[in-house]
């Protein structure tokens, strides 16, 4: 999946479904379940140094990965909802970009992004409610793994800092019954943090911006 299949997504759906049944209102909760795919827009610098002498030259790619999501979102007013974002944990992998060891294996890391946002509902006087949403994205970062290939090249151990950082969002809710709805999202979550990269011949403080495009399409249910 990416930008262009979502924004596809976005336009063909509204025409699948009848416009009868009606959008959620204040007072209703929503869940959400479905795909969430994030597609990192990484970029990496080092503070003090390389990762390693035989890594000159190098950053730091990160992998996309698709997952269960899940939110939850509740209208206290009739265009205004709290929604919560949570998902599965997300695995990526770490590889080198550039230099003579492009596309070599670096390791892999895990990861939760939830997130709180405050949307704003448009009332269409119909079963479509796009919305707009801004919050806050808290990252824990776990499971840190180096590769066999990167311990030949001097690196030990790494290890990423949480991250704190704002997020914003866009999508639709399209009621197909009473209860029943279809949901597509996408967000752009800052997610910046630091990599303490430990070699045989001392630590890197390697500054990791992962900034991803968080695409989601779910089933939900209003009640």
């Amino acid at each position: 999946m990416n930008r262009f299949a979502l924004a596809a997504a976005l336009a063909v759906v509204p025409t699948l479904v009848p416009i009868s049944a009606q959008a959620a209102q204040a007072g209703d909760w929503i869940v959400r379940g479905g795909v969430t795919y994030v597609a990192p827009n990484d970029d990496t610098s080092s503070r003090n140094g390389e990762l390693a002498p035989a890594l000159a030259g190098t950053d730091v790619a990160v992998s996309s990965e698709p997952q269960f999501g899940a939110t939850l979102a509740y209208l206290f007013t009739d265009n205004l909802a709290l929604e919560l974002l949570a998902a599965s944990p997300f695995k990526h992998d770490l590889t080198l970009d550039g230099g003579a060891l492009d596309g070599a294996p670096l390791g892999d890391i895990k990861h939760l992004p939830p997130t709180l946002s405050l949307q704003y509902r448009f009332d269409t006087k119909t079963a479509f409610t796009p919305y707009v949403g801004l919050g806050l994205n808290y990252t824990f970062f776990f499971s840190e793994h180096v590769s066999s290939q990167a311990r030949a090249l001097g690196i030990e151990d790494i290890d990423l800092d949480d991250s704190f950082g704002p997020a914003a969002q866009v999508g639709f809710d399209y009621a197909i019954s009473d209860h029943w709805l279809v949901n597509a999202d996408v967000r752009y979550l800052q997610i910046d943090t630091t990599a303490e990269v430990r070699t045989a011949t001392g630590t890197t403080h390697v500054d990791v911006d992962i900034d991803p495009w968080v695409y989601t399409l779910a089933l939900g249910y209003r009640f």
